[in-house]
């Protein structure tokens, strides 16, 4: 038995004409008849029998109808389904974000503007750290990485879609806020709380090389995990930590201050990653162009239908663009 048998009968069922069913199939009478013979002999059941000049449904013939009818929409909802998770219409994309990212930047706008957008496409978020997000690519087991670090790999892709330059941040009363700017060597003694090196690896490299060049040693201590009990600390002047100059806005510092810092050349990025082998992947597309479209650091950017081997590496701190496939890359 096949999908086509069950469309034959359906046809003979609803018309109660074997002539009228074959016209409506676009085919004779007599190929539809043997079909029907053929059906009804490998069940073993009568569906329909004669009436007057047509035919009319067995009771056995009623009950296959409607069990005919929800097998052959049910095979054409799942070719339909196919055909749009194809054409990137429906699926689920799963997107892993540093927890940072939560408190400000673009993946907000990012999601809500691809969901109304592609409304039947499901977007998950899993929390990651930059390390977790490259390996979960790798593996297939996410489609999308949010966070702060390109990814010095040739079979991921990188955009850097906005940039931030890093300062200090104090208690209001701290000897160091009275002033407008401060310098790296202020910092020489202080105590700086950072999170830990595996959410911010980035971070803490350009810091500690920073520090090192010019001969200065403060007391970084990095054992707090929590963003928001850093800036509780930093306020009550237990020590100072750093943050991009924007994402101050999204966070309640309370009494603590943001301050520019002459010499520091560190720059935040937000960066969304994707395998380099899906840059054509139906299903990734409307997010990659929401990623193009709202991106604030490069508005008029190509579509991503380019070089499918274009990559973002990172040198010395500096974010180079390798192909034509990189949002905000100078």
């Amino acid at each position: 038995m096949e999908l086509r048998h069950l469309r034959y009968f359906i046809a003979i069922a609803e018309e109660e004409n074997f002539h009228r069913a074959a016209q409506r199939l676009f085919m004779s009478q007599s190929p539809l008849s043997r079909q029907m013979r053929d059906l009804q002999n490998e069940m073993g059941v009568e569906l329909l029998e004669p009436d007057g000049r047509g035919v009319r449904l067995t009771p056995a013939g009623r009950y296959f109808a409607d069990r005919a009818r929800s097998i052959v929409a049910s095979a054409e909802a799942a070719v339909d389904g196919a055909r749009q998770v194809a054409a990137g219409q429906i699926g689920t994309v799963t997107i892993g974000f540093e927890t940072g990212t939560a408190y400000w930047g673009h993946l907000a706008g990012i999601v809500g503007t691809a969901r109304r957008r592609e409304p039947r496409i499901t977007i998950q978020l899993t929390p990651m750290t930059g390390a977790e997000q490259w390996e979960a690519l790798r593996a297939g087991e996410i489609a999308l990485g949010y966070g702060f670090h390109p990814a010095d790999d040739p079979t991921l892709t990188s955009a850097v879609i906005a940039r931030d330059r890093l300062g200090a941040v104090l208690a209001h009363d701290h000897p160091l806020a009275a002033r407008d700017a401060l310098r790296v060597e202020d910092f020489h003694g202080q105590v700086v709380l950072l999170q830990p090196w595996i959410l911010y690896p980035r971070l803490h490299d350009d810091l500690f090389a920073m520090v090192r060049a010019r001969g200065v040693h403060p007391d970084i201590r990095t054992h707090i995990t929590d963003l928001e009990a850093i800036i509780t600390l930093v306020a009550a002047g237990d020590g100072l930590t750093f943050l991009p100059e924007k994402h101050t806005a999204s966070l309640a510092l309370g009494s603590a201050v943001w301050r520019p810092v002459a010499g520091l050349h560190h720059e935040t990025l937000e960066v969304v990653l994707w395998r380099t082998a899906d840059a054509d992947s139906p299903l990734l597309r409307p997010l990659l162009n929401v990623v193009r479209d709202i991106s604030p650091a490069r508005p008029h950017v190509s579509d991503f239908s380019g070089d499918a081997d274009a990559r973002v590496q990172s040198r010395s701190g500096l974010v180079e663009h390798v192909g034509d496939a990189v949002l905000g890359a100078e």
